[in-house]
């Protein structure tokens, strides 16, 4: 007969190892089983925001739910130009573009961070 301790350890690691086979954790897997309406990818963003604002772009392209939609963050410097272009998930059509600072763009950073660090949610499986 197990003992009790060892039938919960089962249950965590393989719990454990379902999430991390499928990626269950992460935003963008979350936002994907969520909203299984999102239909390009990050690459994809990328090149429409280059195609339509030449440059190079910096940092990493984010998915970010903006204005009740999923939308793709995509920083593109031209010169001395910096743009946060938003690109619809869905639709792959550009909702806005803005210019913007470095500066701008890490203070929103962090001011998600800290959004992000209070409403984190605790899970507890029933066993």
């Amino acid at each position: 007969m197990q003992s009790r301790k060892h039938k919960i350890g089962v249950r965590l690691g393989g719990l454990s190892l379902c999430v991390l086979l499928t990626g269950g954790f992460s935003p963008l897997a979350q936002a994907q089983g969520a909203h299984s309406h999102i239909k390009i990818s990050a690459s994809q963003a990328r090149k429409i925001a280059l195609k339509k604002y030449p440059g190079k772009v910096e940092g990493k392209i984010k998915l970010e739910k903006e204005e009740g939609s999923w939308q793709y963050a995509v920083n593109i410097r031209s010169g001395r130009t910096m743009r946060e272009i938003m690109v619809n998930a869905s639709t792959g059509k550009i909702a806005h573009a803005e210019v913007t600072t470095k500066a701008e763009e890490q203070k929103e950073a962090r001011a998600e961070a800290k959004a992000q660090k209070a409403h984190k949610t605790v899970f507890h499986p029933h066993l």
